[in-house]
């Protein structure tokens, strides 16, 4: 009988780890065999993801959000579409992941492997003491940080070391009660501003 209880709190306890870890985990793309021009794929963890079609000049032909979905299938019909590249870009509150779609005259191609995918800045504030954090990041990011009348207090390149971006600010509340945090990242850019009271 005893066994029987520590093996029951032992699968409770697994069982509370997988729902906890699954919480964490961000959403997932996949794209499935294209028929003539349209643009299939599955979408899991998919709650609150925004969808956007792009042309080569960055102009928005489509957007959505999904809200409130563990998976979900979407096709696109394509067909109104002139041969040439397009995007498709999803973004969740914590990551932006973008694939590239080709378009000919019959058929669309797409890769599974996203072109940029891109972790975004997570902060944490206590008082005046404001900490960046971004995971995943290969290469360097550009920082900036200023108040509302655009005065500079920093405005630096930061390489990733093991993936990370790990900044610690002490800002001034006599400067400034509100500062603007900028984060930017292979031409995509995220801003916060952060009230010190």
């Amino acid at each position: 009988m005893k066994k029987f209880i520590k093996l029951s709190f032992l699968l409770g306890a697994l069982l509370i780890s997988g729902i906890a870890a699954a919480k964490d985990v961000d959403f997932s793309l996949s794209f499935n065999p294209a028929n003539s021009k349209s643009l299939n794929f599955s979408l899991s963890n998919s709650k609150n993801v925004s969808l956007y079609l792009y042309d080569e000049k960055q102009e928005e032909l489509f957007s959505e959000v999904i809200y409130k979905s563990n998976s979900v299938q979407k096709s696109y019909d394509l067909n109104r579409l002139e041969s040439g590249n397009y995007y498709l870009v999803a973004e969740s509150e914590s990551r932006i992941e973008k694939y590239k779609i080709v378009v000919n005259e019959d058929k669309v191609t797409v890769d599974n492997a996203p072109i940029s995918a891109i972790t975004k800045p997570e902060y944490t504030i206590n008082k005046n003491i404001v900490k960046l954090k971004m995971t995943d990041v290969v290469g360097d990011v550009v920082v900036s940080v200023y108040d509302t009348e655009n005065n500079i207090y920093y405005s630096k390149s930061t390489p990733a070391v093991n993936g990370l971006i790990d900044l610690t600010f002490d800002l001034n509340p006599a400067n400034s009660e509100t500062y603007v945090f900028n984060v930017e990242k292979d031409g995509d850019s995220f801003s916060r501003m952060i009230s010190l009271q």
